[in-house]
């Protein structure tokens, strides 16, 4: 097997996926609506006997919200789950994707910046082991897992140069 070089010497150090709590916030909501839409097909069965308009309004709302719910958490599933940052030894790349509406790339050269911060703020991100990365020129990532690992890495990345 051949080994193929970089003409620019650039070399991938690690790939790191967004924190898993980013995931938290859209499961609440989607369990929140699935709740509400479960609760109108009852209400929709229940008076079906008694008053049929009502029950066929609460059972078109009640699938209604179920067809959007599921869309919605579909689409906010694939578009968390693209995000990533890639460490390279001369930069690192941050992808944030949300499928149909936007796509950004955040991209660090090492040679134009000297420092990178780490930091956890507050009691979740302490907790979980999660923060904000902050290169210099007040570029940030934030939902980086160990972020003080990552940052220690770049700075080894940087030194290499």
């Amino acid at each position: 097997m051949t080994s193929t070089t970089n003409p620019t010497g650039e070399h991938l150090i690690r790939i790191i996926g967004e924190h898993w709590i980013r995931f938290v916030y859209p499961v609440f909501v989607y369990v929140l609506l699935l709740s509400i839409s479960l609760l109108l097909f009852v209400l929709a069965g229940f008076s079906a006997e008694h008053v049929m308009w009502l029950s066929h309004i609460t059972f078109v709302a009640g699938l209604v919200l179920l067809l959007l719910t599921h869309h919605w958490f579909f689409l906010r599933l694939l578009s968390e789950a693209i995000d990533c940052i890639v460490l390279t030894n001369q930069r690192s790349i941050h992808f944030d994707t949300h499928l149909l509406f936007h796509d950004d790339m955040q991209e660090n050269s090492f040679d134009k910046m000297r420092t990178v911060e780490a930091y956890h703020k507050g009691l979740l991100q302490n907790i979980f082991h999660y923060g904000t990365l902050r290169f210099q020129g007040g570029t940030d990532i934030p939902m980086v897992p160990h972020p003080h690992r990552v940052a220690k890495e770049i700075e080894q990345a940087m030194g290499r140069k």
